[in-house]
C-alpha cells in the first residue's frame, strides 16, 4: 500500500539496521504487505476495458414502487424509443419519453430503466444525438447532460452504472493503448476526509487541514491536467468553502460537480467509477493512487470536466489556466503584469480579497523538462501558494502532491526569477 501517512513501512525500513533481527522483521513485513495488497486489490470492482456494473445497497426516496404502473409506463416508453425517428422526429420522441418517465418515483423509474437494459439505453443514447436535416442534434449538449443528470441522480447504484456503461454519451471516454490492464474501477477510498498533518514518503511535512476537501489533497496522476488541477488548488486555497458547494456525492453514489459555461452554472453528474491502469488510479486523486485508500473528490472534479469537454483525451494534453479558473468560478480571469515592480503587492492584495492565482512556466513539450536548476517543470501549471511582500518573492505550489520531492513540491521565486521563468500569472475571484 502506498498510503504514506505515518510512514510506518518507511520507519520499519530505517529502523531495521539498528534493531537485532531487523532485516528479518523488515522482510516479513514486506511479504505480509505484498500478500495483503494482492488480496485487497483482487476484491476491487474492476473491469479491464469496460465499466463495473454491480449491485450495491440503496434506499430509494419516495413511496414504494407500484409495479403495474411501472410496467405500463415502461412499455409505452419502449415503443416510443424504437419508433421511426425520421417519421416522428427524434426530439419529439425524446420529449415524450421524458414526459412519461419524469413523474415516476425513483423506485419505479429504476424498475423501468432496468427493464430497458443495454439495448433500450443504447437506443435512447443514439436518439439524443440523432441529427435532423439541418444537421442539428435532437438534444444539444446541455440538454443531453441535464437528461443524464436526472437519470443518474434518481436511480439505484446498479442502474446508474448500467446507464454509464450502455449510454456512452453519459460518461467521458478513456483509452490507454500503452497499458494492457486499462479499464474502470469502483474505488473503495473515501470521497473526502479531514486530514491531520503528516509526512510524505520523502519526509516532507504537509500541514493539516480542517476542511474535508483541501488544496493539500491533490496528486495529478498520469493525465496532463495540471492546468485544471492546480486551478482547483488555487480556488480552494482562496475559498475553502468552494469545493463543498460545487462537488457533492449523491445518495446513490453518483457525483455531481457544478462547473460554469459563459458564467452560467452547469451541473455534471457522473458514475462513481474511475480510470484504472498500471494497477492504480490513473487520474487525479488525494495522497495515494491505491484505489482502496485514495481520496476521490479530485478524481470526480477531473471526470466532470472530461465529460464537459467530451473525453479525457480532450483535457489530458494541456490547457489554459485562465480557462480553468473561469470554468471553476464563473468569473473572468485577469492577467497580472509579470514585469511590474508592484507584483507582490498586487498578489497579496488579491489573496486578501479571496482571489485564486495560478501561474504557467515557459517551455515547450511536456513537463519532464526542468527549469531553474531543476526546481520548476517546464510547460507546467502551478498555483501561487504564498507571497513575501517584504522580501519580494512568490511561492508556487505544484499539483504533483506527495509524488514531488521537496524542491518540486513548492518553489520560491524572486520577481526577477518570476519574469524569467513564468509566462503568465492569472487571477480570478472565488466568492
Amino acid at each position: 500500500m502506498s498510503y504514506h501517512r505515518n510512514n510506518w513501512q518507511q520507519a520499519v525500513g530505517l529502523a531495521a539496521a539498528f534493531v537485532p533481527g531487523g532485516e528479518a522483521i523488515k522482510f516479513a513485513v514486506d511479504v505480509v504487505q505484498e500478500l495483503t495488497d494482492d488480496v485487497g486489490k483482487s476484491r476491487l470492482d474492476y473491469v479491464k476495458g469496460g465499466r463495473p456494473v454491480v449491485e450495491l445497497p440503496w434506499q430509494p426516496a419516495g413511496p414504494p414502487p407500484y409495479p403495474q404502473r411501472a410496467d405500463a409506463v415502461g412499455r409505452q416508453a419502449w415503443d416510443l424509443l424504437f419508433a421511426d425517428e425520421k417519421r416522428f422526429a427524434a426530439r419529439s420522441l425524446l420529449d415524450q419519453v421524458g414526459n412519461l418517465l419524469m413523474p415516476l418515483p425513483p423506485a419505479e423509474l429504476d424498475m423501468v430503466i432496468r427493464r430497458f437494459g443495454p439495448q433500450g439505453l443504447a437506443r435512447w443514447d443514439d436518439l439524443t444525438h440523432t441529427k435532423d436535416q439541418q444537421g442539428e442534434e435532437a438534444y444539444d449538449h446541455r440538454r443531453q447532460q441535464e437528461m443524464f443528470n436526472w437519470l443518474l441522480r434518481s436511480v439505484s447504484p446498479y442502474t446508474a452504472m448500467l446507464i454509464g456503461s450502455a449510454m456512452p454519451c453519459s460518461q467521458p471516454e478513456f483509452e490507454h493503448a500503452c497499458c494492457d490492464d486499462a479499464g474502470w474501477v469502483l474505488p473503495k477510498g473515501p470521497f473526502a476526509q479531514v486530514d491531520g498533518g503528516y509526512f510524505t514518503e520523502s519526509w516532507q511535512r504537509v500541514s493539516g487541514s480542517t476542511e474535508a476537501m483541501s488544496w493539500q489533497d491533490m496528486s495529478q496522476g498520469r493525465f496532463g491536467t495540471c492546468w485544471l488541477l492546480t486551478s482547483i488548488q488555487g480556488v480552494i486555497q482562496a475559498n475553502p468553502q468552494h469545493a463543498p458547494r460545487h462537488v457533492r456525492q449523491e445518495a446513490n453514489g453518483t457525483v455531481t460537480c457544478t462547473l460554469y459555461q459563459d458564467g452560467r452554472p452547469f451541473d455534471i453528474t457522473v458514475v462513481p467509477d474511475l480510470p484504472y491502469a498500471h494497477g492504480a488510479l490513473h487520474g487525479a486523486k488525494g495522497h495515494s493512487d491505491d484505489a482502496r485508500f485514495a481520496e476521490t473528490w479530485p478524481s470526480y472534479y477531473e471526470k466532470a470536466v472530461a465529460q464537459l469537454r467530451f473525453g479525457y483525451e480532450a483535457i489530458s494534453h494541456g490547457g489554459y489556466v485562465d480557462d480553468a479558473l473561469s470554468m471553476l468560478t464563473g468569473r473572468p480571469a485577469q492577467k497580472l503584469d509579470l514585469k511590474s515592480p508592484w507584483l507582490c503587492h498586487e498578489i497579496a492584495d488579491r489573496k486578501a480579497r479571496g482571489h485564486a492565482l495560478t501561474a504557467g512556466t515557459l517551455g515547450e513539450g511536456d513537463d519532464r523538462k526542468r527549469l531553474f536548476g531543476g526546481r520548476l517543470a517546464a510547460s507546467h501549471a502551478y498555483f501561487v501558494k504564498d507571497v513575501d511582500v517584504a522580501g519580494g518573492r512568490i511561492c508556487l505550489g505544484n499539483p504533483w502532491g506527495d509524488e514531488a520531492d521537496r524542491r518540486m513540491w513548492e518553489c520560491w521565486l524572486t520577481l526577477r526569477e518570476a519574469s524569467t521563468y513564468l509566462y503568465n500569472i492569472d487571477a480570478a475571484a472565488t466568492w
